[in-house]
């Protein structure tokens, strides 16, 4: 992957709480913590870490939080084991891991034809397993002990809950030379630029362009803002939603493969856009920086990103209607070495003098060109903490 395109999957989840609405159901069971890190030369990472009881004491469940524009569903190659199988021995092995003994039932991935031996990690997440109990089993191989594991975080459940996913993996299964692109369209809900929560889009329109010959499939949403297209032939396809004036969604490409299945979902977002153009101390462009879009009222902790090209340029997409201020290290903590070299647009290091751009609904303010004072370090991967 190329540079920009790392630090393009970091423009997606900086905006503090909406890094990922899809697991926002989180705050409402328990107390989640999400914390984002990044670093210049490599894809962002996050994790979501859900606090809950387990025999009295508190644990810790940890699993990632954020999500590339497509996920694999179905029969997912990181796994080396997929099936249906039944618990035939469990041992504690310590307070919250367990060593499973299985026996496969109905696989679909894999050559599970015998017991297997397999150990928790996180077990405590996955509460009390018994013996007896039938599930649908994700293993994975530890690369270094070569351990078989049942990782926490994966989609292995008990049957009674996966049976979707189920009926999604027989399907896959039936098929020789084609594949499947699903998912879901919502539009969040924004109240005093802070989410609140996603409703389902229904009838919809999503375009699957086959890179190699551009022709183009189409599916369209039901009532629950899901689609499902008929499957594929094996390509490359690029995935748009057909967005109406005034809103956008971020555009993509999934690789279909025999019997792979591909989840890809879209936000419709407010088309409020601001660029411009960064430049360093010595008029050369400030290549890679974060600029930042924060909300103008004091308070808010929630930001919006891009990170700027070769040239200096940046484009900040998927703004709401509301005041705005711009600029590099704006949204990190007051009194650290890092708020003491933030720069405001146009180009001033106090929040006072700073120009406050105003944004209409879908409105696209371009030119926002500042410079950065000498002796500035930007930042470009600021720290991120959401506490719920």
């Amino acid at each position: 992957m190329s540079v920009m395109g790392m630090l393009h999957q970091l423009t997606s989840v900086n905006r503090l709480g909406a890094i990922i609405p899809s697991v926002m159901g989180l705050f409402r069971r328990s107390t989640v913590l999400i914390f984002a890190l990044c670093v210049i030369s490599a894809p962002s990472s996050a994790q979501i870490i859900d606090l809950r009881d387990y025999r009295g004491k508190q644990i810790a469940c940890v699993t990632s939080g954020l999500q590339g524009f497509v996920r694999s569903c179905g029969m997912r190659e990181s796994y080396e084991y997929v099936f249906i199988g039944s618990i035939a021995s469990v041992t504690e092995i310590t307070d919250t891991e367990k060593r499973l003994q299985l026996v496969p039932e109905e696989v679909f991935y894999g050559n599970a034809d015998a017991l297997l031996t397999v150990t928790t990690s996180q077990g405590a997440c996955f509460g009390e397993i018994q013996t007896g109990d039938k599930w649908l089993f994700y293993l994975k191989r530890d690369n270094k002990s070569k351990v078989l594991l049942l990782p926490y975080g994966s989609p292995s459940e008990p049957i009674t809950d996966a049976q979707a996913e189920i009926d999604l993996l027989r399907r896959l299964a039936q098929m020789n030379d084609s594949g499947i692109i699903m998912g879901q369209v919502t539009q969040p809900i924004w109240n005093d630029n802070r989410w609140e929560t996603s409703i389902p889009v229904p009838d919809y329109k999503i375009v699957a362009k086959q890179q190699a010959d551009g022709h183009e499939y189409m599916a369209f949403t039901d009532s629950a803002g899901r689609y499902e297209f008929e499957p594929l032939p094996p390509g490359s396809y690029h995935l748009s939603a057909d967005i109406a004036e005034g809103l956008w969604a971020e555009e993509g490409t999934a690789e279909v493969r025999p019997r792979s299945c591909n989840r890809v979902g879209f936000q419709l977002e407010p088309d409020g856009r601001i660029s411009g153009r960064v430049t360093a101390a010595d008029g050369k462009p400030a290549k890679y920086v974060q600029v930042v879009i924060v909300p103008e009222s004091d308070g808010n902790l929630q930001f919006t990103s891009a990170f700027s090209d070769g040239l200096g340029r940046f484009e900040v997409k998927a703004l709401h209607p509301g005041r705005y201020l711009v600029g590099v290290g704006i949204q990190v903590q007051p009194a650290t070495s890092d708020w003491r070299s933030r720069v405001y647009y146009p180009g001033v290091r106090d929040r006072n003098v700073a120009v406050t751009i105003e944004l209409g609904r879908a409105e696209k303010r371009t030119n926002v060109d500042f410079q950065l004072p000498s002796l500035t370090s930007p930042l470009t991967c600021p720290p991120t903490l959401v506490q719920g």
